[in-house]
């Protein structure tokens, strides 16, 4: 998956499972990518803006809600 800071992306169920989070963010919410950090476990993480907050997701956790 290709993601660049601006886009829009969507939350995966695996949210939904992360301790530090629990109950602060869901499956299914809409944000935008306002950062690419490096990678850890082999794994690229993203800050993603959700709600006025910046989450540190996995590229597995979210999805890109929108091809070009």
């Amino acid at each position: 998956m290709e993601l660049r800071e601006g886009d829009l992306v969507v939350t995966l169920p695996r949210v939904e499972k992360i301790r530090a989070i629990i109950d602060k963010i869901g499956q299914g919410q809409i944000g935008v990518v306002v950062s690419m950090s490096s990678r850890f476990d082999k794994k690229t993480v993203y800050g993603v803006l959700l709600e006025g907050i910046v989450y540190y997701l996995f590229e597995d956790e979210i999805e890109k809600l929108e091809e070009e």
